[in-house]
């Protein structure tokens, strides 16, 4: 029994230690550390490889950002230009972010195109509004770079987030699911009083003939009109994912709308934007 629990305690340290989300740290030389974080003092990063115990320590002058093993992204420096192609491509591809058309689904069916592109602009508007310190493709220039490469609704299925990256030549991918559904409607009555004064009492003019009813008794008269108007409700949901160009999903959350309006979304965006590692007031 002694052998079993012992066996089962280097199981379990074992998976832990697998299953553990460690943190990379990117320099500016392109070189990418990944292990944990120990420590961020005013110059410098404590810093332990992962399946290592040595302390090192990172200058924060060499370091460009560090993605926590959390999701959270703290960025310090820009990469620094230079000639090689290589250090080129590592200059324009890191810290730039595509937001990819939103997928639009309504009442489980495929949605408008033109919906799914407005969403998208909306993301790219919001978050290059709070931007971190990323770089924000144009949402124009992320459609053509994915036409040109044959990308498509029908077969993006086939590729893998990090694929994608790649093709749009971005270090993080945006990409969204909207569900919208019909569900109960309201109904508003509204009803309206019409007064009017009733002339149409018995009396003799001024010819000396008799005139009117001689039922009327010529008081004020009510008269109410309704009329009912009914309003659809729908139930919105959103998921959004963001990947890096490894195929990392470093963040993914879904929520439902409270409200019930055909545009909730627009909030619903904002509530997951805001808790994204991107966002920044």
């Amino acid at each position: 029994m002694k052998h079993f629990l012992v066996f089962m305690f280097i199981v379990f340290i074992s998976f832990s230690s697998f299953a553990q989300n460690y943190d990379i740290i990117l320099k500016t030389t392109g070189e990418e550390m990944e292990g944990s974080v120990k420590a961020i003092d005013d110059d410098a990063i404590e810093f332990v490889y992962k399946n290592e115990t040595i302390e090192y320590k990172v200058k924060k002058a060499d370091i460009v950002k560090i993605t926590f093993g959390s999701g959270r992204i703290e960025f310090f420096n820009k990469l620094p230009s230079a000639k090689s192609s290589g250090q080129n491509n590592l200059e324009s591809h890191h810290n730039k972010v595509a937001v990819l058309p939103f997928a639009y689904i309504k009442d489980e069916s495929n949605g408008s195109k033109a919906i799914s592109e407005r969403i998208q602009a909306e993301t790219f508007s919001f978050f290059n509004k709070h931007n971190s310190g990323l770089k924000y493709q144009d949402p124009k220039t992320t459609n053509a770079l994915l036409i040109k490469a044959g990308v498509n609704n029908n077969n993006i299925q086939g590729y893998t987030m990090g694929e994608i990256a790649n093709i749009l030549e971005v270090e993080y991918v945006i990409q969204g699911t909207v569900s919208v559904q019909k569900t109960t409607q309201s109904v508003f009555s509204n009803s309206t009083s019409k007064t009017t004064k009733n002339n149409d009492k018995l009396h003799i003019d001024k010819h000396g003939k008799l005139i009117g009813n001689i039922f009327s008794d010529g008081k004020r008269k009510t008269t109410t009109s309704s009329s009912s108007t009914a309003i659809q409700n729908y139930a919105t949901s959103m998921m959004m994912n963001i990947y890096n160009d490894r195929g990392d999903n470093i963040f993914s959350q879904n929520h439902t709308a409270f409200w019930n309006t055909q545009d909730a979304y627009k909030i619903t965006l904002k509530y997951l934007a805001k808790r994204t590692p991107f966002y920044k007031k």
